[in-house]
């Protein structure tokens, strides 16, 4: 059972200290966010992005997209990058997606892992999205 002390405590903040606090803060939403995560290379996201990243968040991890995927035939470096490092990109800021670039363009155009994806996930379209956003970054 919590003390006393401290449900007045938790009390105190959320009902005079966070308001007046929230009164006084200077800059819009977005600011704070990129002045907090700007070091984690974190972007803020528009709705687009966050439908792909739930349709990203359904892939299993199973592997089998990889023997269809062109990435067999890029770069060692890229190759062993595989298709989850892309699933990773999705709520990173410009800076990595441009880094990613060899990946996403390895892909473009190929679909040969979408149609093997047992939780339907749109390879592809998702794919072609991270592409666009590190093209608008760059």
């Amino acid at each position: 059972m919590p003390s006393l002390h401290a449900l007045l405590y938790l009390a105190w903040r959320a009902v005079l200290v966070q308001p007046v606090k929230r009164l006084f803060q200077r800059g819009s939403g977005l600011a704070r966010f990129q002045s907090h995560f700007a070091a984690d290379r974190l972007a803020p996201t528009s709705v687009a992005d966050r439908q792909l990243a739930l349709q990203a968040a359904r892939c299993i991890g199973c592997g089998l997209c990889e023997p269809g995927c062109r990435l067999a035939a890029a770069s060692p470096a890229v190759r062993a990058l595989g298709l989850p490092a892309a699933f990773r990109l999705v709520g990173r800021a410009g800076g990595d997606l441009g880094l990613a670039g060899e990946l996403l363009a390895a892909c473009r155009d190929c679909a040969g892992c979408e149609s093997r994806c047992p939780a339907g996930v749109p390879i592809g379209r998702l794919l072609r999205h991270l592409e666009s956003k590190a093209g608008a970054a760059s």
